[in-house]
């Protein structure tokens, strides 16, 4: 059975805010900020600007 879209986009909207705030894994000075990356919903590093999560629903 699949899930219902709305569950997804909970679930989107929880994995963007657990990963807000976190520092960036690729860069010393960054901080993952939400975003949009390529006109998708994202977590974005502020400082270098890589993308670590993008969402594609919702």
């Amino acid at each position: 059975m699949a899930k219902s879209e709305s569950s997804q986009s909970g679930g989107s909207r929880r994995l963007l805010a657990i990963l807000e705030g976190r520092p960036c894994p690729d860069c010393a000075d960054g901080e993952l900020e939400r975003d949009s990356y390529k006109d998708k919903r994202a977590v974005v590093c502020d400082s270098c600007g890589t993308p670590r999560a993008q969402v594609w629903t919702g």
